[in-house]
């Protein structure tokens, strides 16, 4: 449940059509993959947190870095498999498990609930008349995580274009731009994208949304536009915060939990870097149902991770984005050795009367360790110019003077 609350996607659905719940079957290991993603969210979150102390509106899709990552780390061996384990909190959690949930939650859950739209897609594109992946890596990735893969000319000019529509289309256009150039370096790009789109199951009425005050982290305030009902939802509430359920579609498949801190003072990254799997999951299981009048802002707003670097290194993943990393099951290490020069996610989401429309991009960009040379820049100096000798540690110029004529010898 905690992944679709921070992943939650989509698109409109018939007002009325006949409620259709899927059961979820998991294969075996697939409560303790479940789990894992969970912690990984919690510590992705917080590793965010850190690294971006704005206080600005933040998402992350969880869900959507994680297959990314599981469709690397099936490339990987060695201490850059275990750094990646250790990150997807694999412990006891071996590949062939991971791969049988991941493509288990990939075709039911899109299936779940017939008035939510969720679609997730992945896909691999690998560098034309250039080193080429191992044909048993692209099979696992196509059999295990559905995947696309395709050849294409990171030369083109339009390869950024052709991997930008592809995440567009994906992702119902919420998400028009994940990459803005193609390194002459770069030789695959593995990608996941998420869409969703869920109505409430108890939807607002717009004649009842009105602008009041928010009261933002700095002290001051802002109008803004209210959703308001009188409904019976579950609710859980302790010492440090309130939490309420607002299910999507038939109610019984995807929900978003929204947490409200006791402690008005206590800054919204403390608290939610104080949150992880344990704690949400078990407010969830003791929520009771109360009738309460909501008044819930409405809210729109993308956030991009540039790079996840940063993050991922911060839950020990610092080795594959090294000289050092072993991705020796994606390329022949005798012909190019390669590691993780990027990593890209964009998220979006929208709340308003009627559900909630979100979706969610990963880039996971490979290279190879060693590039081949570029010639350097030419800095030909045939014109007069200047020059000066300074003391580096107090930047005191000691000369400074110009040269007009290099063969001249004045006095």
């Amino acid at each position: 449940m905690v992944i679709i609350f921070v992943v939650s996607s989509c698109t409109k659905t018939n007002p009325n059509p006949q409620e259709r719940t899927q059961n979820i079957v998991l294969p075996a290991n697939g409560a303790a993959v479940i789990n894992a993603n969970n912690q990984f969210a919690f510590d992705f979150f917080r590793a965010t947190l850190t690294q971006d102390t704005e206080n600005n509106n933040k998402l992350i899709s969880p869900l959507s870095i994680y297959l990314a990552l599981s469709m690397v780390y099936n490339g990987a061996d060695n201490a850059t498999k275990d750094s990646i384990a250790n990150t997807l909190q694999m412990s006891g959690i071996d590949i062939a498990s991971l791969n049988s949930v991941c493509l288990s939650l990939l075709s039911q859950f899109p299936q779940e609930d017939n008035k939510v739209q969720l679609s997730i897609a992945n896909s691999i594109w690998y560098k034309q008349n250039s080193y080429q992946p191992f044909p048993s890596f692209l099979n696992t990735v196509q059999s295990n995580y559905d995947a696309s893969v395709l050849t294409l000319n990171f030369d083109d000019p339009s390869a950024v274009n052709t991997i930008n529509n592809w995440v567009a289309q994906k992702t119902n256009n919420k998400i028009t731009t994940i990459i803005q150039s193609i390194s002459p370096d770069d030789l695959m790009y593995l990608i996941n994208a998420i869409y969703f789109n869920g109505a409430w199951k108890y939807s607002f009425k717009t004649s009842d949304t009105y602008n009041d005050i928010f009261n933002l982290q700095d002290g001051s305030t802002q109008s803004v536009p209210f959703m308001k009902q009188q409904l019976t939802a579950k609710m859980f509430g302790d010492s440090s915060f309130t939490m309420i359920e607002l299910p999507y579609g038939g109610g019984k498949s995807f929900s978003m939990y929204v947490l409200e801190p006791t402690d008005r003072k206590e800054t919204l990254s403390t608290f939610a870097s104080s949150l992880n799997e344990n704690i949400l999951s078990n407010a969830i299981s003791k929520m009771d149902s109360s009738t309460v009048q909501l008044e819930i802002p409405k809210w729109e707003y993308s956030y991009e991770l540039e790079d996840m670097r940063p993050e991922l290194s911060m839950l020990g993943m610092n080795i594959a984005f090294s000289g050092n990393a072993d991705f020796s099951k994606i390329y022949d290490p005798s012909q190019v050795k390669v590691y993780i020069s990027k990593a890209i996610h964009k998220a979006y989401i929208k709340v308003n009367e009627e559900g909630t429309e979100a979706a969610a991009a990963t880039v996971i960009v490979i290279r190879p360790t060693v590039s081949i040379p570029m010639p350097p820049p030419i800095f030909k100096l045939d014109h007069p110019f200047v020059y000066s000798i300074v003391e580096k540690q107090t930047g005191t110029v000691l000369f400074l003077g110009m040269v007009n004529d290099p063969n001249a010898n004045s006095n």
